[in-house]
Formats: C-alpha cells, sequence, structure tokens
C-alpha cells in the first residue's frame, strides 16, 4: 500500500508513546466507504491477529485489516488540519474528521 503521511499527521502521530501503536479499523457496520474509519486508535502495542497486519511507514506503525489496502484502492493520504485527521488520495477525500483516540 502507498500509505503517506503529511508533515502535520506526522508531528501529531509521532507525540503517541513508544509503548503503543496505531491502528486502523474498518468500520464494519458502515456501508460507506468513504466515512469507514471514525476514529484512529492508539492502543498498547501487541502482536497482530489472523485478520490483521502491519503497514510502516514514516517510522511509523500501523495495525490494519487484512482487507484495509482494498478499501482505499491501495492508496492513502493522511492529513492533519484543524484538529482533526483527513483520509484522501488524489481522487477523493474520504473522511475529513477522524479523531484520535486512546484505548
Amino acid at each position: 500500500m502507498n500509505l503517506e503521511l503529511t508533515q502535520t499527521a506526522i508531528e501529531k502521530l509521532k507525540e503517541i508513546p513508544d509503548d503503543k501503536i496505531i491502528q486502523l479499523s474498518l468500520d464494519r457496520g458502515s456501508c460507506d466507504i468513504v466515512n469507514n474509519v471514525y476514529e484512529i486508535k492508539v492502543i498498547d502495542n501487541r502482536e497482530t491477529d489472523s485478520s490483521e497486519k502491519i503497514i510502516q511507514t514514516d517510522h511509523l506503525e500501523f495495525i490494519v485489516d487484512d482487507d484495509f489496502e482494498d478499501a482505499y484502492e491501495h492508496e492513502l493520504t493522511i492529513d492533519f488540519k484543524d484538529n482533526f485527521f483527513v483520509f484522501k488520495n488524489k481522487n477523493q477525500t474520504f473522511n475529513n474528521r477522524i479523531g484520535l483516540r486512546y484505548a
């Protein structure tokens, strides 16, 4: 997957403690691909389960669902503006109000 982070997103995500990991989980109850991730979860660092994998970019690791890449057509840019994360690619903005939650 081509996962890119803007500088503002990197700065915000680098604030996460080293013993935590970022989880991006699709909302299986949503029928709307544009808004199927509502929050970025910060969880205790752990191994992935059988339906997950790790994506690394900009020295950050993300736990994602196995089909996460397919949902975003293998291309996603994460930005941070106006206190929210924005998921987009070259063709569209998927969601522009994604919060960060420590679980």
